[in-house]
């Protein structure tokens, strides 16, 4: 008698798209391609899995998110994956997030100017971290302090967790500046114990669309820099 083959937890995945009205036409091609890719394949063989599209338009970023995590929940959803409306992917992104198994995992932006610089940040002695960089040949996923939301997929089990707000914008009297609804985020993953990850792979095939689409190239080697 053959033993029975264990079944695999089912997933629902929220694709999460906040924005304030409009989406640039190079997401858009990114994100039909990601779904055509997702319906003709599974995230893991023999796993059941669905797909939901969450649409959150509101002129405040930190409730577009905040609001787009809160009806992944409602509707059951087993993890989600926000994609930013300025930002273009390949179409296997969701399968290839999904299968590091982590809490959160993103993908580490180039910031939309000249030159550009990394969102991912690592612990440093000012409050801006110490960029983390994903040029060749770094590969696989590292972990880090600080990221931008424009694509992260978060496993929804760990909210319960997480105190609320998930996502504000507030100004450091101390820094004088204001903090980012993601980095605020990553903050309140942080107190919460949770680790946040980046796939460098992933990272350099990403782009930020602005007067141009930003990626890594535009990011200067920075131990190179420093060396020099």
């Amino acid at each position: 008698m053959e033993a029975a083959v264990p079944q695999k937890p089912p997933v629902k995945l929220a694709l999460c798209i906040p924005s304030a009205e409009y989406w640039k036409t190079d997401f858009g091609m990114s994100l039909t391609q990601m779904c055509v890719y997702m319906s003709a394949m599974l995230f893991e063989d023999g796993q059941d899995r669905q797909v939901v599209v969450i649409d959150r338009r509101t002129s405040m970023l930190p409730r577009s998110r905040q609001e787009a995590l809160e009806s992944s929940l409602i509707q059951g959803c087993t993890h989600a994956l926000f994609v930013d409306t300025d930002q273009t992917f390949p179409q296997d992104t969701a399968h290839r997030l999904m299968a590091w198994k982590k809490p959160v995992v993103a993908c580490n932006i180039a910031l939309k100017m000249l030159p550009s610089f990394p969102t991912a940040r690592a612990r440093g002695a000012t409050a801006f971290g110490v960029p983390i960089t994903s040029e060749h040949p770094k590969t696989g996923l590292e972990k880090v302090w600080r990221v931008g939301a424009g694509i992260m997929l978060i496993d929804l089990s760990i909210l319960k967790n997480v105190a609320k707000p998930w996502f504000e914008i507030h100004y450091s009297a101390k820094n004088e500046q204001f903090v980012g609804e993601d980095w605020f985020f990553c903050g309140r993953l942080e107190a919460a114990g949770y680790d946040i990850y980046i796939d460098h792979d992933l990272s350099r095939q990403t782009g930020h669309i602005g007067q141009y689409i930003f990626g890594h190239q535009n990011i200067p080697n920075m131990a190179t820099a420093q060396a020099a």
